[in-house]
């Protein structure tokens, strides 16, 4: 009997009982405003169990393969598979081993790190999990970054969820110094997007001097950690730690408020390659509320339930209010974007401009950072598509409207305490495992050299294609390549191998982007952001992208 994908997560994703607290049967003091209303009623499960349910003297439908593969037949070296969120509602034996990854035998890996919702979706798609010392894998999931030789080691049909180096954004010390270079670089008004901070405890003279300018209050940050950990604010530089790394960043004393409550947002972003950029942006996020209303006067400095939005703190306080109905997107205290930006809507708000701003942003943040990942990606990266990344924006908006980058986490929570969370990850994780394009080729069957060596010319020859679009010859480029980007297909390339098979694969990416959104390049990016590139690095053909895809 099949159930919903609600109801099969519920019992193994949904943290228990005891970890959880919820007021979704009374109304709640801290959220009296009607836009932060308690949930109304629960989902009938009776009647959703019906909708999915299959008779059980009734054969499992027949699968076709078409559904779950794109690119090419079953065996050709372009073919890739194809996820759906919908699989863990139909996760039957029988359904399971028709599947395309049931019959090539594709395998994944998981490495420090804890993903119900992952592991449950690979195997509804009939991939099968491996030993963590096993080599033979199609994916590898790590909560950190790999090591070196883990990454100079991957074959063409491998994929893992990290690029070396990315750290250069998801550290905030790293971050805030990538991006403070760029606005000495740049001009402070481009890049005027993230507090002014200060890296302890080398920088805590300049801090001092700071504060007797422009007084507190300050919030401290450890440099590494996620979920509210070790987050704290303080009014004066003399109470804050020396001990050990954090950053110290200025407070947004006006953030934007919901029924008298902060908020921020959770965005999921993924770059599919950094040479060339290519970043997207999934269509739905999750807004969090702190549970205790907002004080401007800052006499409640100490309560973290009333300054961070984090879940995980969020979640222990006696008020806090968590929906049980996967539809209601407005309820309690996590809303979906698409919730919030309704209701700015409503009141006046331009969420066009919020939302270009917040693109924009991210943007700037990863090419910020972008010049040390690809070095990174040239010394160890052996395939084009070997890695990808799911970064998590963290994003507070003050009450002009005005987005500021809080952090960019690394491997961001795929934890579900809700079933608003389980129906937003399990389609944003099927999108993302669909996009980046997981081979559908049998780990155990040995590649063979030949097509070794030609990904390893192909390779070779970035030091050409890089020469063609490095300072010396970006002057030029603008034109030469509007007047060729048209002759794709048709008579001979006016592109290098590297140049056509990036293309290609670009292409292939973009129709399998599912619910994220291309936001770079984009029809506009090469006039808009080239500036901010570092024009050696070799960041390729930005051009042939836009006008091609776009």
């Amino acid at each position: 009997m099949n159930k919903s994908s609600y109801e099969i997560l519920d019992d193994n994703l949904l943290s228990s009982p005891s970890q959880q607290t919820s007021s979704s049967n009374s109304s709640v003091s801290s959220c009296s405003n009607e836009s932060l209303k308690t949930p109304e009623k629960k989902i009938n499960q009776a009647d959703e169990q019906k909708i999915t349910e299959i008779p059980p003297n009734e054969p499992v439908p027949t699968i076709s393969e078409e559904e779950w593969i794109s690119g090419g037949s079953l065996g050709s070296r372009n073919t890739v598979l194809i996820f759906k969120s919908s699989a863990l509602a139909s996760a039957s034996e029988a359904s399971i081993q028709e599947k395309p990854a049931c019959k090539l035998h594709i395998t994944y890996k998981v490495l420090q790190a804890e993903s119900k919702l992952l592991s449950k979706l690979l195997d509804c798609h009939g991939i099968t999990e491996v030993a963590p010392n096993s080599s033979d894998f199609n994916l590898l999931w790590t909560g950190s970054h790999p090591k070196p030789g883990t990454i100079r080691s991957l074959a063409p049909h491998q994929r893992v969820n990290h690029f070396p180096r990315s750290y250069e954004l998801t550290r905030k010390d790293r971050l805030y110094k990538n991006i403070e270079r760029m606005q000495h670089a740049k001009g402070l008004k481009n890049f005027d997007f993230i507090p002014q901070t200060f890296v302890m405890p080398i920088e805590y003279r300049d801090l001092c001097s700071t504060h007797h300018r422009v007084k507190g209050p300050w919030i401290v940050k450890p440099v590494a950690s996620s979920r509210g950990r070790g987050i704290f604010i303080v009014e004066t530089p003399n109470q804050v730690p020396l001990e050990e790394p954090v950053v110290v960043a200025k407070y947004i004393s006006n953030p934007l408020l919901v029924a008298g409550h902060k908020c921020d947002l959770r965005l999921y972003v993924v770059v599919t390659s950094f040479d060339p950029l290519l970043i997207y942006i999934y269509e739905e996020g999750l807004v969090r509320f702190a549970t205790v209303k907002y004080d401007a006067s800052h006499k409640q400095l100490w309560n973290p339930c009333m300054h961070l939005c984090n879940y995980s703190i969020n979640k222990y306080h006696s008020d806090y209010v968590k929906s049980d109905d996967p539809s209601a997107e407005n309820v309690g205290h996590k809303w979906t974007l698409s919730a919030l930006l309704r209701h700015l809507k409503s009141e006046g708000k331009d969420t066009a401009l919020l939302m270009s701003q917040i693109e924009d942003m991210i943007i700037k943040a990863i090419l910020a950072c972008a010049n040390s990942v690809i070095s990174a990606c040239k010394m160890f990266i052996p395939f084009t598509n070997n890695c990808f990344e799911l970064y998590g924006f963290d994003i507070l908006i003050d009450k002009t409207l005005k987005p500021w980058l809080l952090e960019v986490n690394l491997s961001p929570s795929l934890n579900c305490d809700s079933p608003l969370d389980v129906r937003l990850k399990s389609a944003m994780l099927a999108d993302l495992l669909s996009l980046v394009g997981i081979p559908a080729v049998d780990p155990m069957v040995r590649i063979n050299d030949d097509h070794h060596k030609s990904n390893s010319s192909i390779r070779s020859n970035l030091t050409h294609c890089r020469r063609v679009h490095s300072a010396d010859g970006l002057g030029n480029s603008n034109s030469s390549l509007k007047k060729g980007a048209h002759t794709v297909g048709r008579g001979p390339s006016p592109y290098t191998a590297e140049e056509s098979k990036i293309i290609r694969l670009a292409s292939a990416e973009f129709k399998r982007r599912g619910g994220f959104v291309r936001i770079f390049p984009s029809a506009d990016s090469w006039m808009k952001y080239s500036q901010y590139l570092d024009r050696t690095t070799g960041i390729l053909n930005l051009e042939i992208l836009e006008l091609t895809f776009v």
